[in-house]
């Protein structure tokens, strides 16, 4: 029987793990690349939003996440399409690989198995395997690295970041009891409150990643937004008190310095509105910092489950729907 405790609690391993699997592979890419898609949903997809982040400052070519049935209306034979799915049967993800099999564009996969990985091998694209059988959001270390090592064989960066994923797993794994026990701390100041990110937008895809999994292992609601985007709207939003959220804010030393005066004077604003919480990422830049939170996030929605009183693997609904669907 799978333990999500254990699956979260392995995380640096799995880190680790992915990082030996990159040694296990070569790809080739026989063409000029103008720009690259990234495809996959859910726990497969949010690696992609991550990497896209990460490499910003350093990648060759535009970047964008396809979290769709259809592909964007440029792509063309000179596309990258990464496609992810953990199971290798994501219906939405299967269908953008159709069309970019019509348009010709450049395929490689990262699955487990599944119909993706047979329909590429039919068509001679390369599949990077990764270690099957895990719900997809306890596998996030597998695609995620695997995505990024794509971007580092195909030379589309101008910088080697893979050695913050190894500080990471390091680092991690170092820490694992100061992060369990800060998640036990912001569970306790959560109480019957709903949770509500805030941070610089560089980490939205770890508030987004974080929401994803208060929804499936806490099955319950939790809401983010991003500086400087919310000035400009949601802050206006909070000409009343509640009592019903826990604003956290992300914060980090990543941050430009306008931004940090964002969130000083915004954190100001709430907390006198609301129940607030700083979380400071840790680390050197924002793969480590990105990863510290997800770790230490992953611990919180964990024990907010057990709170909760519900079963931290089932995702009932989602099954449903797939059957639903099916028919």
């Amino acid at each position: 029987m799978i333990k999500m405790k254990d699956l979260i609690q392995d995380f640096p391993h799995q880190l680790q793990e992915s990082l030996n699997i990159t040694q296990q592979y070569k790809i080739s890419i026989d063409r000029t690349i103008t720009n690259v898609v990234i495809c996959g949903l859910g726990g497969s997809g949010i690696g992609g939003e991550l990497i896209k982040e990460w490499v910003r400052p350093h990648v060759k070519v535009p970047v964008e996440i396809c979290h769709s049935y259809t592909l964007p209306g440029y792509v063309s034979k000179s596309t990258l399409i990464i496609a992810c799915s953990y199971s290798g049967n994501t219906e939405e993800t299967l269908s953008a690989i159709d069309e970019a099999l019509n348009i010709g564009a450049l395929i490689i996969g990262v699955s487990s198995g599944g119909t993706l990985t047979e329909k590429l091998e039919m068509h001679n694209f390369t599949t990077i395997k990764v270690p099957g059988g895990l719900p997809p959001r306890s596998a996030l270390a597998y695609p995620l690295v695997q995505v990024l090592e794509v971007f580092e064989q195909g030379d589309l960066l101008r910088k080697s970041l893979k050695e913050d994923i190894s500080i990471s797993a390091h680092l991690l794994q170092d820490q694992q009891e100061a992060i369990i026990q800060e998640a036990k701390s912001i569970l306790s100041d959560l109480g019957e409150r709903r949770l509500l990110l805030y941070s610089e937008d560089t980490f939205k895809p770890v508030l987004l990643r974080t929401c994803q999994q208060l929804n499936e292992n806490s099955k319950e609601l939790a809401f983010f937004n991003v500086i400087p985007e919310m000035n400009h709207n949601e802050i206006v939003g909070w000409a009343k008190p509640t009592d019903n959220l826990l604003t956290v804010f992300v914060r980090s030393d990543e941050e430009l310095s306008r931004n940090e005066k964002r969130l000083d004077l915004t954190h100001g604003v709430i907390s006198e509105k609301a129940a607030t919480r700083i979380v400071q990422a840790k680390g050197q830049g924002i793969i480590q910092k990105s990863l510290f939170a997800i770790h230490l996030f992953d611990w919180l929605s964990l024990f907010r489950s057990e709170e909760n009183g519900v079963d931290v693997v089932e995702v009932n609904v989602i099954d449903y729907l797939k059957a639903e669907l099916a028919k």
